[in-house]
């Protein structure tokens, strides 16, 4: 049976706010992507990714690159129709589901979703972009929830675990989500996000009730 493409889709049209089937796949695990090149860039850096470049790269080469990669296995693709775009699905070379991408309607990679290891940490993911730019607090079950730090000039937003809701942002909590996307995009994303400053190591609770420094456009409906 094919793997649902709506993950990826829900993740960016809902503000990073992550919807899943219920309950949902542990938010981390040893089993998911076993790579560190979000740090190491190699072979290539952010918005780049095992040399699929988001915003540049095209679907058919995309997953050509993505099925020659012995990091990966069990490659799936929807093909573009008229009413939707076009995306892959893939698991890790031990056969777990961890990793998604969508296209623009040029048939261009506009997103790409990797589940990871719990192997980079917060404080790694910071010393190399920088402090992040927006920070989202991340509702993802009743036993863990995570802090998407957003780095954008990059193009990266970092799911970082921090535990449950009761938790603090600590500097060697690790990084289980990296989502890539198109920088050009960030203007249109943002359109209806409510993002918070960055902080620094402050509680969960601390991101989610502190004040926003990008709140939702308002639009103006023509003829009203």
């Amino acid at each position: 049976m094919k793997r649902s493409f709506a993950l990826l889709a829900l993740l960016i049209a809902a503000s990073l706010a992550l919807s899943a089937c219920s309950p949902p796949p542990p938010l981390r695990s040893d089993k998911y992507l076993n790579d560190q090149s979000l740090i190491s860039q190699t072979p290539c850096g952010a918005p780049c990714y095992q040399n699929i470049t988001v915003g540049k790269t095209t679907y058919s080469d995309a997953v050509a690159k993505i099925k020659s990669n012995p990091l990966f296995s069990n490659v799936q693709t929807q093909d573009a129709s008229q009413t939707q775009t076009a995306a892959a699905s893939w698991a890790t070379a031990g056969g777990e589901d961890c990793c998604q991408l969508t296209t623009d309607a040029r048939g261009v990679v506009n997103a790409l979703l990797i589940k990871l290891a719990p192997q980079i940490t917060a404080a790694q993911v910071i010393k190399q972009f920088g402090t992040p730019d927006y920070v989202t607090g991340v509702d993802y079950s009743s036993t863990e929830v995570a802090l998407a730090l957003i780095f954008r000039k990059v193009g990266v937003v970092a799911w970082v675990a921090t535990g449950d809701a009761t938790s603090t942002l600590q500097e060697t909590n690790p990084v289980v989500v990296s989502l890539y996307l198109n920088p050009d995009d960030f203007d249109n994303l943002l359109a209806t996000a409510t993002l918070k400053g960055w902080a620094g190591y402050q509680s969960y609770k601390a991101y989610q009730t502190g004040t926003p420094i990008v709140t939702p456009r308002v639009t103006v409906t023509p003829g009203s």
